[in-house]
């Protein structure tokens, strides 16, 4: 009465002081947060979508790194597998001792399955051209290799074929290699196997 406040009004009024009071921290963080550039709580749905996000980039780096694996792999499988006929081809990658050890050895065969064969064996022309085949190539691989021609082997085979060569060149395939020479050949192919076998 009388620009009084009734006691409903005052009561309504001390309920809704408390409510905007509680409520009033809560907008002034808001606005602090705003104010200071503090990053705002994502969404539940943001985070679905950024741990999806990052499970598809584990995925693809997961992916490449198997990729680069395999190839990796099977370039090495490549480096060890597939050099090796065409090293061997060209004469490289071996062991320069070991293949003058076994051409040497073939030569000596070849000579001697030459001189042993009969003057008018079938065969005897094509024995005689395989072993001036042999006989060239052993002698322009190695005379300028001065590892192997500082040999024993070396001196005793290249004396022998010297003498071989030298026959054919002058008397031609149809007169036989004489006796005396044919034994010092023979004997000149011994000793060299025994230096060969010991390594010299």
């Amino acid at each position: 009465p009388g620009g009084g406040h009734s006691p409903q009004r005052n009561m309504a009024a001390s309920l809704v002081a408390p409510i905007a009071f509680a409520a009033a921290p809560r907008v002034a963080t808001r606005q602090l947060r705003a104010s200071s550039g503090a990053p705002a709580r994502a969404s539940p749905r943001a985070f679905v979508v950024r741990a999806a996000a990052d499970e598809r980039q584990v995925e693809v780096t997961s992916s490449r790194r198997a990729v680069a694996v395999k190839a990796f792999a099977a370039l090495t499988v490549a480096a060890a597998v597939r050099p090796a006929p065409a090293l061997a081809l060209f004469g490289f990658g071996e062991d320069p001792v070991a293949a003058y050890t076994a051409q040497t050895t073939a030569v000596i065969a070849q000579v001697r399955l030459t001189l042993d064969l009969p003057g008018d064996d079938a065969g005897k022309a094509a024995a005689i051209e395989k072993t001036r085949t042999l006989t060239n190539a052993w002698v322009a691989r190695y005379r300028r290799d001065k590892v192997i021609t500082g040999k024993v082997s070396y001196g005793n085979v290249y004396s022998a074929l010297n003498a071989v060569s030298g026959h054919y060149n002058n008397f031609g395939t149809k007169y036989p290699l004489p006796v005396k020479r044919k034994d010092r050949v023979i004997s000149e192919f011994k000793t060299a196997e025994i230096a060969l076998s010991r390594g010299r």
